[in-house]
């Protein structure tokens, strides 16, 4: 009888493992997802892979989020390019699609396109990117 035990609890575990549910936040009817006009701080974080000291930049930009135009990123242009395009988004990823990204080369300035995870409370709005495993775009944005 004990051995039977010891078989049936690792069924049990899982069976009670399976009740348990996630919470979506895309399934909540009361989840936003950002849409408007931000602003805030962008920063790009560079780790040098022989020093492995962090170098970082950082501007103030504008960021539109629209689903008649898309998006569009304006306000200090030093290290961030002056863009616009289309962009989608789930629960936890925005995809965007940079029209003002060269097509050959790589950009002077970073661009925000292609893939990136975020947070949105409904007010505040946070962005990051994994370009490479020593590049890091981060965007922390409030709603105006």
């Amino acid at each position: 009888m004990k051995s039977k035990f010891i078989y049936l609890l690792p069924l049990l575990l899982l069976c009670v493992a399976a009740c348990v549910k996630s919470k979506d936040p895309s399934l909540d009817p009361n989840y936003s997802y950002p849409l408007g006009n931000f602003t805030g701080k962008f920063t790009v974080i560079h780790k040098n892979s022989w020093t492995s000291k962090y170098d970082t930049a950082s501007a103030s930009i504008k960021l539109v989020l629209s689903t008649s135009i898309g998006f569009a990123v304006s306000g200090d242009t030093t290290i961030h390019a002056p863009s616009y395009g289309s962009f989608s988004e789930n629960a936890v990823n925005m995809i965007f699609n940079d029209v003002t990204y060269p097509a050959t080369g790589f950009p002077k300035k970073t661009h925000l396109a292609g893939l990136y995870a975020y947070t949105y409370d409904g007010m505040n709005l946070q962005i990051t990117g994994n370009v490479a495993d020593t590049l890091h775009y981060k965007y922390v944005l409030v709603k105006n």
